[in-house]
């Protein structure tokens, strides 16, 4: 709004607001609930095993695992909540230390998928938060790994001061609406909604972590897929 706006144009803006404001409340409580509930009930039902168990063994090896996965889960749900919520203490901190890039990815793929990883690129360093940078790192193949439908491919590209790393992850054409929203914090996209769980943090988290550490993040949808790119502060050439 400007000092020309007329009362009627006022009127309109505030009304859009409001609209757009309430279709992120209403976005905000759909995932949240239905994500909690998962593991709340799960944990409630573990619960009621536990107070019946009358076998030791059936509690330290099947019961007593399964309350650790899903209080795991609910952590990183409320650390994910309290992310969006401006509250950074949530987003990852440690000291900053050195990460060559290339090992990292290929481990962080490792645990997500058994198949082999296409990757270019030297082997390069980088310079930030180690905890926050595995995180984003994660949070990107972990996109790449539940959307795509192939393996992605990876490259590290080097410049002057900074190292980036590309992700291209094969799939169908996206909507230029999801595109814009991709990093925007519980946006799930329509094939997200309808195939994989999740609050649809991990880019939001990612880009705040990569902004943490001096760097960015941009997504992008390109011919026969979507593009993320990290970009990081290198580590000084020793």
């Amino acid at each position: 709004m400007n000092g020309t706006d007329t009362p009627m144009d006022q009127e309109a803006h505030v009304e859009a607001l409001a609209g757009e404001l309430d279709a992120i409340r209403r976005r905000v409580i759909n995932v949240v609930g239905h994500e909690l509930r998962t593991p709340v009930t799960t944990i409630h039902g573990l619960a009621g095993e536990l107070s019946a168990a009358e076998d030791l063994a059936t509690v330290r090896d099947v019961i007593g695992p399964a309350l650790l996965r899903n209080a795991a889960r609910l952590t990183v749900l409320l650390d994910d909540l309290l992310v969006a919520a401006g509250i950074e203490t949530a987003i990852p901190v440690d000291s900053p230390g050195h990460l060559e890039l290339a090992d990292e990815v290929r481990a962080i793929w490792g645990d997500l998928r058994s198949s082999m990883l296409q990757l270019d690129g030297p082997p390069t360093t980088v310079t930030g938060p180690l905890t926050g940078i595995r995180r984003a790192l994660r949070a990107v193949l972990e996109n790449a790994a539940a959307y795509g439908t192939s393996e992605p491919e990876v490259s590290i590209t080097e410049d002057e001061g900074t190292v980036t790393v590309r992700v291209f992850s094969p799939g169908p054409d996206i909507h230029p609406e999801e595109v814009r929203l991709a990093t925007e914090p519980f946006f799930r996209g329509e094939r997200a909604v309808t195939s994989h769980a999740g609050l649809g943090m991990g880019l939001s988290i990612a880009k705040a972590v990569a902004e943490g550490a001096g760097g960015t993040l941009s997504f992008e949808a390109t011919v026969g897929g979507t593009l993320t790119s990290i970009v990081l502060p290198r580590a000084p050439i020793q």
